[in-house]
């Protein structure tokens, strides 16, 4: 009996009724954890007692019985603590009302995950029927819709944590999803660079509304979630300076983004619409009204304004402009260690300069004054990805765009 830890996470090799050994994942994030949960399952195995599991190891102690093809035990099969059938769209109620689901900031980019998948499946899909089987058919099906790889590996995430949900309350057994292999992200490698003049093209074919952010984020190198949830309060329009909390930033520690001269015209603008209750910097403004921008909202307008210049696959994306940020940056020569702190990266590790070297705002706005935003013509490369099918799609391949009419 042992523990190992391997790519995927912490495996129990364990042997229950004193035979063969078998060994299962676990979902532990520490060697200890494994043991606890291993010695739990052996207990539990060797006195035929499993109603003191905990759920992690009541997962894992049903997944090791479905894996052999054994008879789960009646006391390791929970009982529906609801009296109706748990669909999914059921499931979708409970996970999104789950107090840390409800309070995350990443709440909307879950539902709008969910929803992709009750549109695939269908909201009265009984979740103990979801089995791994499904969920490969859900990645090929969505990758022929033409979703990119990373956008299916966070719906089945989301999935998977909806999943994990409902075994804390006891409502299913095991969690399928973790059988299921994420796609490769190399398929999705792409490097991208807009053109000043092609940005301005874009921008046009959009709805005056959200122009702002279009500018907002080529000036910054800002994500589109921190700009869509930017506050009148993180904006100090006299410093130059946007000061993002933890809480606004992927990367989970605080980010100071310096406003170059040419968008503190654009963000006074913005800032002259106001909604009662409101501080968000920027707003839907349309025949309906005037409301904060939604998930959903915020992402259509790019996508469709190529679609109105007829440009040619691939087409730029809103996130390009961050990647356009950065070259720019790089140069206009901007000193490396400010460019990245203005930018932030969530998997970047942070040196120690970068932790206890404190860059001024002064610096800041001097560097953002120093750099300059027009340093080639649009490119985009996109890695080749394969099809379902297995053929290589011809819409994705290594091309260079230039979209500058």
């Amino acid at each position: 009996m042992s523990v190992e830890k391997r790519k995927t996470g912490f495996f129990i090799l364990i042997r229950p009724f004193g035979d063969r050994l078998i060994g299962v994942k676990t979902a532990a994030r520490t060697k200890s954890r494994a043991k606890e949960m291993e010695m739990a399952i052996l207990t539990a195995c060797r006195s035929g007692d499993y109603r003191g599991l905990d759920p992690e190891s009541r997962e894992v102690c049903v997944r090791m019985f479905r894996n052999q093809r054994w008879q789960v035990p009646a006391d390791l099969c929970q009982k529906e603590l609801v009296k109706e059938e748990l669909t999914l769209w059921r499931a979708m109620d409970i996970f999104l009302n789950y107090p840390p689901v409800r309070n995350s900031k990443t709440k909307e980019r879950y539902i709008y995950s969910l929803n992709h998948l009750v549109r695939k499946m269908g909201k009265d899909k009984p979740l103990r029927e979801l089995w791994a089987p499904d969920l490969r058919l859900y990645q090929a099906e969505r990758l022929a819709e033409g979703a990119r790889p990373t956008t299916v590996n966070w719906e089945t995430s989301t999935l998977s944590r909806l999943f994990r949900v409902m075994v804390e309350q006891r409502l299913v057994d095991t969690n399928p999803v973790r059988m299921v292999e994420q796609l490769p992200r190399k398929c999705s490698e792409r490097e991208a660079y807009i053109a000043t003049m092609d940005v301005r093209l874009i921008a046009e074919k959009c709805p005056a509304w959200f122009r702002p952010l279009i500018w907002t984020a080529f000036f910054t190198g800002m994500r589109r979630g921190e700009i869509r949830g930017l506050k009148r309060s993180e904006v100090s329009l006299s410093r130059r300076i946007i000061t993002l909390s933890p809480e606004e930033t992927k990367e989970g520690h605080w980010k100071r983004v310096p406003v170059h001269q040419e968008l503190v015209a654009i963000l006074e603008e913005a800032m002259r619409l106001t909604v009662l209750g409101c501080d968000d910097v920027f707003l839907v403004a349309d025949r309906k009204g005037l409301r904060p921008v939604a998930f959903e909202t915020v992402r259509n307008p790019w996508p469709r304004a190529c679609e109105k210049l007829d440009l040619e696959e691939p087409w730029p994306r809103f996130h390009d402009l961050r990647h356009t940020w950065k070259t720019n940056a790089r140069r206009s020569g901007m000193d490396p260690e400010i460019r990245e702190a203005i930018l932030g990266h969530s998997t970047k590790e942070r040196s120690v300069s970068e932790r206890y070297g404190r860059i001024s705002d002064k610096e800041l706005v001097t560097a953002i004054d120093s750099m300059t935003f027009d340093h080639g013509e649009t490119e985009i490369l996109v890695a080749k990805r394969k099809s379902p099918s297995g053929e290589a799609s011809p819409r994705r391949g290594h091309e260079k765009m230039l979209t500058g009419c």
